[in-house]
């Protein structure tokens, strides 16, 4: 059965010093002038969903300017099941309790998913291809522990290879660390691979209904090399060595949308960038239904501005069928009167 927030509170956390929010529904709505906190609280619903931030926040810019900890707790149920997911914050640290026990990250993944969409994210199909593995990883770490166990390996292994690179290491250290980043980068790229061609249906679909017309809408996701990644290494070596960085892996990976043939990102309008990018996130709230028989919660950061009306509509339509959706704007107009009449609707003032 699906969990939904009930609760909300932050404490010391971003512009709040105290934040309590009760009997949470099915539709909210924060209104509010630019830059009065809006999207903190969006950040810290994520942070207990998905487990990570849009902002890639260090542990210290969480936390209340003046203060030395702060704390961020959603209350979920499912009608029968009630959990508290808490965040604990220090300086360098952070530390995820469920029911006050401490979780590793990985055991909460996929728990409460979530799904997001901020303006930034407008950008992805025009934007570099480091984004759009970002976009990958961000929804496929959710669904599969296992994913995101082997993305933190992979992480970790690239650091140190390049550090190795850089420091000069010598080349029988290099080539230790070439076996492991061999086996964890091809895993890695597997599992981005199966992840995009599930979900490319779901993107199809979506743009259609979205864009209308006869478009085509593909996709592709192109690996930074051909053939066994070892040996690829091995004949890259003398030149990593000489420039001193990692040459080919998955974190140099390519995924690309072409409409009608056509790389989107040269040759797409913005109106048809911005369709994809859409598509693509009710794509993966779909496929995280599908996958995990949970709804995800939608969590949307002032995106109405940004949408023409064709284009809400869809996305208003969406969010509608039934998703836990929390909104933030700056302006209560671009919402007709059935989303406001089943929405809560919370001003929020600068803090």
């Amino acid at each position: 059965m699906t969990l939904t927030i009930e609760r909300i509170t932050l404490q010391r956390f971003r512009s709040y010093e105290e934040l309590h929010l009760d009997d949470i529904g099915e539709l909210t709505i924060f209104v509010g002038a630019n830059a009065v906190g809006k999207t903190n609280i969006i950040e810290g619903i994520q942070l207990l969903t998905a487990l990570c931030s849009f902002r890639n926040s260090k542990s210290s810019e969480l936390i209340k300017k003046g203060h030395e900890t702060g704390r961020a707790v959603v209350d979920v149920t499912d009608g029968n099941r009630h959990l508290e997911i808490a965040l604990a914050l220090e300086e360098r640290k952070r530390t995820y309790l469920l029911n006050g026990k401490k979780k590793r990250t990985r055991d909460l993944k996929g728990l409460v998913p979530s799904v997001i969409f901020t303006p930034d994210e407008l950008t992805l199909i025009k934007g570099s291809n480091a984004g759009r593995r970002a976009e990958l990883d961000s929804i496929g770490t959710q669904l599969n522990t296992n994913y995101y166990q082997i993305l933190k390996d992979f992480e970790k292994i690239l650091r140190h290879k390049n550090k190795l690179l850089k420091d000069e290491a010598p080349a029988e250290l290099v080539d230790a660390i070439n076996e492991m980043f061999a086996k964890v980068g091809e895993q890695l790229t597997n599992y981005r691979h199966a992840l995009f061609e599930r979900l490319m249906p779901y993107i199809v679909d979506a743009y259609k209904e979205i864009a209308g017309g006869n478009e085509v809408l593909s996709g592709s996701y192109i690996e930074s090399w051909e053939g066994d990644l070892s040996e690829v290494l091995a004949r890259l070596r003398e030149d990593e060595l000489t420039r001193k960085r990692t040459l080919v892996g998955p974190h140099l990976d390519s995924v690309l949308f072409m409409i009608d043939g056509m790389d989107a990102s040269v040759y797409a309008s913005q109106g048809q960038q911005r369709s994809i990018v859409l598509a693509l996130k009710l794509a993966e709230a779909q496929l995280v239904e599908d996958m995990l028989d949970q709804l995800p919660i939608l969590l949307l950061d002032d995106v109405m501005s940004e949408l023409d009306g064709s284009r809400r509509d869809a996305l208003v339509g969406s969010l509608m069928r039934g998703k836990q959706t929390f909104i933030t704007t700056a302006n209560i107009n671009y919402f007709d009167q059935r989303v406001l009449d089943a929405a809560q609707i919370i001003e929020i003032e600068k803090q």
